[in-house]
């Protein structure tokens, strides 16, 4: 057998190229952006969106905590790279929840 080596990043890259999930550049009135960056990123560098209502939700804790947002809410997830924001969202959707989207800012 013929093992390869790749990065962890890489993995999760080639995984989220192939997952089916809405991405949006904008954020339309009604619509709440997660950073779901890891606390450190977040206070390192903030997310601010003007007129956008922004929360944070660590990845670690997204699954576990999304079912205590308003369901009647879109939510848009957000990460640096769009790959960790991918994943979770295809996650949920998998899991029923209908209104989570992936932001992505152009």
């Amino acid at each position: 057998e013929r093992a390869t080596q790749r990065t962890v990043d890489r993995v999760i890259d080639e995984l989220g190229q192939d997952l089916q999930v809405e991405e949006v550049g904008e954020v339309l009135p009604g619509q709440i952006v997660i950073d779901i960056r890891h606390p450190d990123a977040q206070e390192d560098e903030p997310l601010a969106l003007e007129g956008v209502e922004v929360q944070a939700l660590p990845f670690y804790a997204i699954n576990s905590r999304f079912k205590e947002l308003d369901a009647n809410r879109q939510y848009l997830l957000y990460c640096d790279k769009g790959v960790m924001s991918r994943l979770h969202a295809h996650h949920l959707l998998n899991e029923g929840h209908t209104n989570v989207r992936v932001y992505r800012p152009a």
